[in-house]
């Protein structure tokens, strides 16, 4: 068997296992899924009540989306652009979290799917007799389900619009005689029927549009760019690329094949001014359009992959594109997540998948990019020869010898003010000691660019025609972090999973009941069969716990802190929390566990005791808050450099309810520079509206040196503040305005 064909069906196979391996891995994500989740009733009925069973419908969508986008490119461009366009498809965001999660658009994405195909095929002009008649019925079902699923705007009209355009454009060359004339006619009638709903605005759901007219102000033009950019990643990078080269016929490219590219590049175009008018009034909508974006770059990897010039303007391009999608993803950490028709969906602060989002998108975009500029022909490297052009520039006269001997000199000189950073305690700034060990590595690094760079360039380049799986390898890779890794951690603190399994795991009997406070408890069906008592009301929460026995309760996390201080006014102990994993959620029990430590951060945060400081303070604030002193965990024992992030812990006596609505404030003054370390005390899970008098708050926060900080001793001044009031200092070292003089901050 040709090697080729096998690592083709090795890719098909693999885009198949991201779509559905680990699809039951993760809870459902309450509350976006369970609605959804609740009414796949037919796949219960056949599977039993599961994850797998109820994102079962959306992943058959998602199946169903692929097959049809291999079939429709490998029967217009041949089998190597399906491949490509499969496998592009399974790796991006946009596709795998719709096609994995109840409340994706998979199901839409595929109905659409069916009508372009279906379109395309009906408007063929072999397409006569009995098999014109056949694809016009199949496309006529697609119309009907697409339109059931998501509305003619957002479903049928798209592919419609495209085919029919084209039919136009082309003045029917390519076309059959039937189609010339009726789908542009039927496409006219669904056009105008959606002009009028549009026109009409009524809150009414129609099938014309897919939804009514909603409140709220509308999303600028642009979002529907966005939301292709980040969730077509890491392809996006390529999308630009690929939107120019199907712009103009190329050579040796056929009719179908451009008819084919035509048709996609409509549809992508009216997919994204339908989502921007149903964003714009009706609400946030999924985007379908999936299968010509991934047709596009599939037709255009096939086509470029097999091209003997190198295309170094697409590669630079697809570089400063890929690090534009790494720059937004760690900025924006929900960027993926707004390929969902969701507004609400936020990836909480405590997963930080930026990262990795970051190393799997470079690798996938220098790899594409490297197969951009490595073509056919290329000389293997020859180290000797470079030795020699170098050797002979310094044997020559003029600027070449003295460009070299100052390389030299500027690499000598990084090799030694490295070895003196490595071994001396030179008393100068910690960041220029850092930079100096990085510099002792510039002649390896210089060296490996040099000489290994021309290895990989030439080693690439002799895998021909392969180069292509390189490729879609690593964009495979991107789809299986999104779907075996990104998509379980979310689900760690998106669903109640994790909760009712520790429940089920730490309980020693049927006779330990379970309480639900405040909490969701519809996605309790799919963990446990155990029967939850609903609670509202708090007290009737704490009567609950205080009965007797081990019992059980799931709060939100963020109502730990009241409820936690009135069960502490009745019994004098705090909540023991059982399980914490889980962002949104916690498992409360009425008695400890052995072996099992109370996972409540409050537990942490209060003390009953003085705790021993490494500076003592001892200043008051508005004698309702005492500042007893604080803790430096600084990374070289007593100084932090430049650039470093350092951990200060400031213990605050409770001498009466502080006032709502007052922060805490840090100035880290000196050499006319400031470092502000304002912020809510205890990250603002526990506000000082709720602290007790006696109490003893531990509260920590990491703050970053700015890069401009000189070396030398900065004052480090502490205080509470709301808006521009302060509280009065009544003792302490006040500054004058309020503050107190807490310590030193010693920068190096």
């Amino acid at each position: 068997m040709d090697r080729s064909i096998w690592l083709e069906r090795v890719v098909v196979v693999g885009a198949v296992l991201i779509t559905v391996v680990g699809v039951g891995s993760f809870g459902i994500w309450d509350p976006w899924e369970l609605t959804p989740a609740l009414g796949a009733d037919w796949a219960f009925a056949f599977f039993g009540v599961g994850e797998t069973s109820a994102r079962l419908p959306v992943v058959l969508g998602g199946l169903s989306t692929g097959a049809l986008a291999f079939c429709l490119v490998r029967a217009e461009a041949g089998g190597r652009a399906a491949v490509i366009a499969v496998a592009v498809l399974a790796s991006t965001p946009l596709f795998l979290l719709s096609s994995r999660l109840t409340m994706g658009g998979a199901i839409g994405m595929a109905a659409q799917a069916w009508v372009g195909a279906a379109a395309l095929a009906a408007s063929a002009e072999q397409r006569r007799g009995w098999n014109a008649a056949l694809c016009y019925t199949g496309l006529a079902v697609g119309i009907g389900a697409s339109t059931f699923i998501s509305g003619v705007l957002l479903g049928p009209l798209p592919p419609l619009l495209a085919v029919s355009a084209w039919i136009l454009i082309s003045e029917g060359h390519g076309a059959n005689a039937w189609s010339r004339w009726a789908l542009p006619l039927g496409t006219s009638f669904a056009l105008v029927g959606v002009v009028r709903a549009v026109v009409r605005d009524a809150p009414e759901v129609s099938r014309w549009l897919g939804g009514g007219a909603v409140g709220g102000n509308p999303p600028t033009w642009d979002a529907a760019l966005e939301v292709v950019f980040h969730g077509f990643a890491p392809w996006s990078a390529a999308l630009p690329v690929a939107l120019a080269w199907a712009m103009w016929p190329r050579e040796g490219r056929s009719a179908r094949a451009q008819r084919l590219v035509s048709v996609l590049v409509l549809w992508a175009g009216f997919g994204f001014a339908s989502w921007t008018v149903f964003a714009s009034r009706y609400g946030t909508p999924p985007w379908l359009a999936t299968l010509p974006l991934a047709g596009l770059v599939g037709l255009w990897l096939a086509e470029v992959s097999e091209a003997d010039k190198p295309g170094w303007a697409a590669a630079a391009t697809i570089v400063l594109l890929t690090g534009l999608l790494v720059r937004d993803y760690a900025l924006y950490p929900d960027s993926a997540l707004r390929a969902l028709p969701t507004d609400t969906l936020s990836v909480p602060e405590v997963y930080q998948p930026a990262p990795r989002w970051a190393l799997m998108f470079s690798l996938a975009g220098l790899t594409l990019a490297l197969m951009m500029v490595s073509r056919g022909g290329t000389e293997k490297p020859n180290p000797r020869a470079t030795v020699r052009w170098l050797r002979a520039r310094w044997q020559g006269q003029g600027p070449p010898r003295g460009w070299i001997l100052l390389a030299m000199s500027l690499l000598g000189a990084c090799v030694v003010f490295g070895l003196m950073c490595f071994a001396l305690d030179l008393r100068i700034a910690s960041v220029v000691v850092r930079a100096g060990r990085y510099a002792f590595f510039a002649p390896l690094i210089l060296a490996a660019l040099v000489f290994g760079l021309p290895w990989v360039h030439y080693l690439f380049s002799r895998l021909g025609a392969l180069r292509i799986f390189v490729v879609l390898g690593m964009g495979l890779a991107v789809g299986a972090f999104t779907a075996w890794r990104f998509q379980p951690a979310l689900g760690q603190h998106l669903s109640p999973k994790s909760v009712f399994e520790s429940y089920a795991t730490l309980t020693k009997g049927p006779d330990e009941p379970l309480a639900s406070y405040r909490a969701p408890a519809s996605a309790a069906i799919y963990y446990t069969d155990t029967p939850i008592q609903e609670m509202e009301d708090q007290s009737a929460l704490l009567r609950f716990l205080q009965a007797g026995g081990q019992r059980w309760a799931v709060l939100p996390a963020d109502a730990l802190g009241k409820v936690d201080r009135a069960y502490r006014r009745e019994t004098g102990k705090h909540l023991y929390v059982a399980d914490a994993r889980s962002a949104r959620l916690l498992l409360i029990a009425a008695e400890s566990i052995e072996g099992v430590p109370n996972q409540s951060f409050i537990a942490d945060a209060v003390r009953e005791r003085d705790p021993s400081v490494q500076y003592l303070v001892n200043a008051s604030f508005g004698d309702r808050v005492e500042l007893v002193g604080f803790d430096l965990d600084l990374p070289s024992g007593d100084t932090v450099g430049a650039g470093q992030r350092f951990r200060v812990t400031w213990y605050w006596r409770v001498l009466e309810n502080p006032p709502s609505g007052y922060k805490v404030f840090v100035h880290i003054d000196g050499n006319g520079l400031r470092l502000n370390g304002d912020h809510d005390p205890v990250d603002g899970r526990y506000p000082p509206k709720l602290w007790e008098r006696g109490d003893v708050i531990a509260d920590s926060q990491e703050l970053t040196v700015p890069a401009n900080f000189r070396t030398g001793e900065y004052v480090i001044y502490v205080g509470w503040f709301s808006g521009s009031n302060r509280l009065k200092v009544e003792s302490g070292r006040n500054d004058g305005v309020d503050r107190v003089r807490a310590g030193v901050l010693r920068v190096r």
